[in-house]
């Protein structure tokens, strides 16, 4: 059971390095970088994986692992996981940048013409 248990975290694991780019030494350290990135729900499944995790080992504790909510928190994980599409995250990012850029050089324009048109140069 405890093997499940290991097995299931180190899936979520790999899918939250590959697809969302979190790195950390323990599950509930990558947990605790994916939170802005997850939906509540999401985030909540996860933290139960984590604490399961840390119950696991230990075989009088390992009782209290309700095994029903942990494979549905997995399954969850998994759906949302995959879901997501890295291309698209990239393009929406690099989109972000150029988008800020744009508006920083149109306000800095818009700023010059204004002063020049106070100071009578146009």
């Amino acid at each position: 059971m405890a093997s499940d248990i290991h097995k299931q975290v180190e899936d979520i694991s790999a899918l939250l390095t590959k697809k969302l780019g979190l790195r950390a030494r323990t599950f509930q350290a990558q947990v605790h970088k994916a939170r802005r990135f997850l939906p509540r729900a999401l985030r909540r499944d996860l933290i139960y994986l984590a604490q399961a995790e840390s119950l696991a080992d230990n075989p009088k504790l390992h009782r209290m692992i309700d095994m029903p909510r942990l494979d549905a928190a997995h399954r969850n994980a998994l759906a949302y996981l995959d879901r997501i599409d890295i291309k698209q995250r990239r393009w929406s990012a690099a989109l972000g940048v150029a988008a800020s850029i744009a508006f920083g050089l149109l306000i800095t324009a818009v700023l010059v013409i204004v002063m020049l048109v106070q100071r009578g140069l146009v």
